[in-house]
């Protein structure tokens, strides 16, 4: 788990350090105060990746940059791995590499990463499906480096270029879904019913299936129909 973030020269403040507890923490303040900003550092840290370098259709999650670029920007953090081992890793920003730099390798995590976006978005690193290796001093990324879903991926489903071809990793919350459309209008009691007490509904069917309710005694016609006394789901 993530023990610790430090940032010097990057963020809202010049020097921040944040200890972090086993099971829950609540950052809370203003809006632009970097509440989300510390939530994407965390990301980083456990998953080596920026969420809007997964997806650049987020409107959020950007790499961070020195806050003043004459400086060095540094960022800092402590974890246990799941060996029950604590961990210390420096990152610092290359000016000329436009990045960060620091000790290469997969992440130290085992555990599935999620990060909840402030704009309904989310990202995920799964261990099991975007761990990469290296070679020396080189990282060598053979798989997806994690998923990052915008607002509208949500619901749509994650494409991503796989070896150049747009591929559709993750289906959205709308695949496979049929949408169906009732209609009701109000019914006069007064002139429908027949006698006292509501009246008495059998099931009806057309082509095999059942389709809805009747009043006993009447005949439903096939297709969409919602009136007083019927109402059917032609899909």
């Amino acid at each position: 788990m993530l023990e610790r973030l430090e940032l010097e020269n990057v963020g809202p403040a010049p020097e921040m350090a944040l200890d972090l507890k086993r099971r829950m923490n609540l950052i809370t303040g203003d809006n632009g105060l970097g509440k989300s900003f510390l939530l994407d550092v965390a990301w980083w840290a456990l998953t080596r990746r920026w969420p809007r370098d997964l997806n650049p259709r987020l409107t959020s999650g950007y790499p961070a940059r020195p806050t003043d670029m004459s400086r060095p920007a540094k960022l800092r953090f402590g974890l246990t791995t799941d060996a029950g081992n604590s961990m210390r890793f420096e990152s610092m920003y290359s000016v000329q590499d436009q990045g960060w730099t620091g000790q290469p390798g997969r992440p130290m995590i085992p555990g599935l990463v999620i990060h909840a976006h402030a704009d309904g978005g989310f990202s995920v690193w799964d261990p099991a499906r975007n761990y990469w290796t290296n070679r020396g001093n080189i990282d060598v990324q053979d798989r997806l480096p994690g998923y990052a879903f915008s607002p509208q991926d949500v619901w749509t489903g994650l494409v991503v270029p796989v070896e150049g071809r747009p591929t559709k990793v993750c289906k959205g919350l709308l695949d496979g879904t049929s949408h169906r459309l009732f209609r009701i209008q109000p019914v006069d009691m007064k002139r429908e019913s027949s006698g006292p007490g509501p009246p008495q509904l059998e099931s009806c069917s057309h082509n095999g299936r059942r389709r809805g309710f009747r009043r006993a005694g009447r005949a439903a016609q096939p297709g969409l129909k919602a009136g007083p006394d019927f109402l059917e789901d032609s899909a």
